[in-house]
């Protein structure tokens, strides 16, 4: 230990002057940074919770503006049709100043006018009730519809009657019909059924024909869907003739004929296939297989089947006409009585379409006497008394679009200027221009902050750039609902009228103007940056005390007074406030 002080000392004083310097450069950095790195105190702007009063106004740039000169317009564009003035006329509030062309305008009053007559006169008709003559009227139309439903019902009767009576005679002729053409219906209807064998017969000719190796050979060289078709042709006279058998009939002449046609129908067709058949035939290539021989005795056996069908069509035509010779004098009677039947028939749909016609008019013309023996409905007294309010309505809609085409003087003054002429079209600008008589008044636009603050009849007043020490007083006048904008942005006109009368006022003076919307006594205030808002949107201010520490003390806010001071509500006066701090 005294070796290792020994050796310190003579360390020391071999390294006394760099030691020595060492320690005065040293010394001062380290304070220096002892001093930097220790936290700083805040500095703050103070004020005092004053007690006293507030007054809270409104201050914008006023202008003197006056409603003397007034640039008059017409509402609407169109023709000038009279100027009634000149400049320097004097005229009173409400005198024609100039018109325009307004014919369809004035057509339309006219007929708003009858439209509202007709209503009130509607009206009144209700009021008042039906007459007892209309009553009468009515009565009558309910009689006479009365008595059309008895006379229809009299005609349906009648015709039911007669259509019955036409129905028995045509049944009756029927059967003297049938009785008495009974032989010639059976041997009608035997010729039928004969002529359908021989048509079976024919088909089945061809249909060997065609069932030939040979010739199936040779129509699918040549054109295999003519086969298709005759076969699918052969099939369907099978079958019309089967259906022709079924319903073949001998109960009466009318049956027989109906048979008879359908049976010549199928005899017909069966010819046109048996000719088709043997053209078929006749075109067909002979083959090793198919031998001319063999194809002309095809055709040649084709045409006569189809020669045998026309011999039977014939026969039934024949047969067919016989029947009807027969019954000539019986289609005669039939025939008239059938058409007896038709016009029975006719009458009675007449008659039932005349009923249902003759029921609803009469349950119109009873309920139209009924409607005018009940009093009147107040719905129905409503409606009538809503039609004269909707005709009143469009007869004063009329009468403004006219009022549209006339200047008239607003206020009392005089003529300063005439931009018009009849026969010319409306100007862009200005039509007269007014000289009034009416007094100065202060133009001022404030924000949309500031608008809500400011209520009709306020007190204000205002310092002219021209009168200077001078205040005006002024009170609030008008307040526009909607904004303008100024260089902008949108802000909202007050215009405000002089107490007394001031005639050494010019048009276009400014100054400044300023309007008081509120005032209260012995309250606290506290400068307006003094107030912060939290994160719930609380307002609060801070608070020194005695000691130097500083608390947030929520309150509530007031009027904003002139000199940027607030009315808080939660101090006391004298609290030292913060307003602002310095970092």
């Amino acid at each position: 230990m005294i070796r290792f002080l020994s050796s310190l000392w003579q360390f020391l004083k071999r390294h006394k002057w760099k030691l020595l310097i060492a320690t005065v450069i040293l010394v001062p950095v380290g304070a220096l940074t002892v001093y930097a790195l220790s936290p700083k105190q805040p500095e703050y702007v103070t004020a005092e919770a004053q007690r006293g009063d507030i007054q809270q106004t409104v201050e914008a740039v006023g202008t003197v503006i006056s409603e003397r000169d007034l640039a008059l317009q017409f509402p609407t564009s169109g023709v000038v049709a009279q100027v009634f003035v000149k400049e320097g006329d004097i005229v009173v509030p409400g005198q024609r100043l100039a018109a325009l062309r307004a014919g369809n305008l004035a057509a339309d009053i006219s007929s708003a006018a009858a439209q509202l007559a007709s209503a009130e006169a509607d009206l009144r008709a209700k009021q008042e009730g039906a007459r007892p003559e209309d009553i009468a009227i009515t009565e009558a139309e309910v009689n006479n519809r009365r008595m059309s439903l008895d006379s229809a019902h009299t005609t349906l009767k009648t015709a039911e009657d007669q259509l019955r009576n036409s129905e028995d005679k045509l049944e009756v002729l029927e059967k003297e019909a049938s009785i008495a053409l009974q032989g010639q219906v059976s041997v009608s209807i035997g010729s039928l059924l004969q002529q359908l064998s021989a048509i079976e017969g024919s088909l089945a000719v061809a249909e060997g024909i065609w069932s030939n190796t040979d010739v199936l050979d040779a129509m699918i060289r040549s054109n295999p869907a003519d086969y298709d078709d005759l076969k699918s042709a052969y099939f369907d006279i099978h079958v019309a003739v089967n259906n022709v058998r079924n319903s073949a009939s001998v109960s009466s002449y009318s049956n027989a004929l109906t048979s008879l046609d359908l049976g010549r129908n199928v005899l017909s067709e069966a010819a046109t296939v048996m000719g088709r058949a043997q053209s078929i035939i006749a075109a067909l290539p002979i083959t090793s297989y198919y031998t001319t021989s063999e194809r002309d005795t095809h055709s040649q056996a084709l045409s006569s089947e189809r020669s045998s069908i026309q011999s039977a069509l014939s026969s039934l035509e024949n047969a067919g006409k016989n029947l009807r010779d027969s019954s000539a004098s019986f289609d005669s009677r039939m025939a008239s009585e059938e058409a007896s039947l038709l016009n029975a028939k006719g009458t009675r749909d007449r008659a039932i379409a005349d009923i249902a016609t003759f029921e609803a008019t009469l349950r119109i013309a009873e309920a139209q006497l009924q409607l005018k023996r009940a009093p009147i409905r107040s719905t129905d007294l409503a409606m009538a008394q809503a039609s004269v309010a909707s005709a009143r309505a469009s007869l004063q809609r009329a009468q403004a679009n006219y009022s549209n085409t006339i200047i008239t003087a607003p206020i009392a003054g005089t003529i300063t200027k005439v931009n018009v002429k009849p026969g010319e079209y409306t100007p862009v600008g200005a039509a007269i221009t007014l000289l009034g008589n009416s007094p100065y008044r202060i133009e001022m636009y404030v924000s949309e902050i500031d608008v809500p603050k400011v209520l009709l009849t306020q007190s204000g007043s205002i310092e002219l750039d021209a009168f200077r020490g001078t205040h005006f007083n002024l009170y609030v006048s008008e307040i526009d609902t909607a904004s303008t904008d100024r260089d902008g942005v949108p802000k909202y006109r007050i215009r405000l009228d002089f107490r007394y009368p001031h005639a050494e006022l010019k048009i276009g003076m400014t100054g400044d103007a300023r309007i008081v919307t509120g005032t209260k006594h012995d309250v606290v205030t506290v400068p307006m940056r003094a107030v912060l808002e939290n994160e719930e949107g609380e307002s609060y201010v801070r608070i020194q005390d005695e000691d130097g520490t500083v608390r947030e003390q929520t309150v509530q806010t007031g009027l904003e007074g002139e000199g940027g001071v607030v009315e808080v509500i939660g101090i006391k006066e004298g609290d030292t406030i913060i307003v602002l701090e310095k970092l």
